[in-house]
């Protein structure tokens, strides 16, 4: 059974979705908190929940099926879906609405230390190793390969799409350096391919989408990636995100076990070589208004500048190996 309910004219979004969700889950105490677009925080007499709108409902069942199927094979590292979603659904205004289990956190998950970077790679590891088994037992129609030199293609040409602009802002010597090195980091990843047996990727491993729990347990959260593919593709992004948090060491960062039996492999190595944070964060900036520019204007100029010589240094390392 599904439930709509229209835009109607005097009605606020929030007050509407209040309403609907009361009716659903037969509570007339239950409120509502605005965490960010299309996100809040849902109180109820008997425990409180995350809700979130999704792309399509066919991304809410995709990911409703793979924690249900990860649920099965033991992994609990997922808040789980409220029981409603069984036997009913919330739409609004044609949006998928989703419930899940709010997390009471123990203050904010980083990756600054070694701890905590194994910790996130040890509940990562896991994730990957019972997706894999889901995916030999079942088919999930949704679950799309995934794309990764793809995207670091467009991504790469929409930057240098930029290049003059950004040439104003940055030395060109500086966004020429960062363009050859990604050119040459695609073109040995294409060489050397991807071989491992799939599983399925996370495929936003920011740090936030980790959550310590009040039991001191962590969690991984937002599924709105996920995809299939070999587990390289995770450990590849996880990498480009831990660097800025051990200088841009090679060295540290072998020391993760689950990273080191990468050391020799060719695709990892080239994409070390690409700055996937450079290209992604300046095509932001570019795409968006001038009051969100000024918010990232020096952390931009960190990322770019202040680490170009730590991260030269660790290209020349890999570079070595290569």
């Amino acid at each position: 059974m599904t439930s709509k309910i229209d835009m109607t004219s005097g009605d606020g979004f929030q007050n509407r979705l209040l309403f609907l969700l009361k009716s659903k889950l037969g509570s007339q105490t239950l409120t509502l908190r605005k965490i960010k677009e299309g996100k809040w925080k849902v109180q109820t007499d008997h425990g409180n929940w995350f809700l979130k709108l999704y792309s399509s409902s066919r991304r809410f069942e995709l990911q409703k099926e793979v924690m249900e199927e990860l649920s099965k094979e033991g992994f609990i590292k997922i808040p789980s879906f409220h029981p409603i979603h069984q036997t009913d659904s919330i739409v609004i205004d044609g949006k998928t609405a989703g419930l899940t289990k709010w997390i009471n956190t123990v203050g904010n998950f980083t990756y600054h230390t070694y701890s905590e970077r194994q910790e996130a790679l040890a509940v990562l590891e896991k994730f990957h190793r019972i997706s894999r088994a889901a995916l030999m037992r079942k088919e999930f129609n949704s679950l799309k390969d995934q794309r990764l030199l793809e995207k670091w293609r467009a991504r790469l040409d929409e930057f240098v799409g930029n290049r003059q602009k950004l040439s104003v802002l940055v030395p060109l010597e500086v966004i020429d350096t960062y363009i050859l090195l990604g050119e040459q980091a695609l073109a040995g990843m294409v060489r050397s391919g991807f071989s491992e047996e799939p599983c399925i990727l996370h495929g936003d491993l920011a740090h936030h989408n980790f959550l310590r729990d009040t039991n001191q347990e962590l969690l991984i959260i937002d599924l709105d990636l996920i995809c299939s593919g070999p587990p390289k593709v995770d450990y590849i992004q996880f990498a480009n995100r831990i660097f800025p948090h051990i200088n841009w060491s090679p060295d540290l960062l072998w020391k993760h076990g689950q990273l080191s039996k990468y050391k020799e492999s060719s695709t990892f190595l080239h994409s070390i070589l690409y700055s996937s944070d450079i290209f992604r964060e300046w095509n932001r900036f570019f795409r968006e208004s001038r009051s969100y520019q000024k918010s990232v204007w020096y952390y931009l100029i960190d990322l770019t500048l202040y680490q170009f010589q730590s991260r030269m240094g660790c290209c020349r390392e890999i570079q070595k190996n290569l």
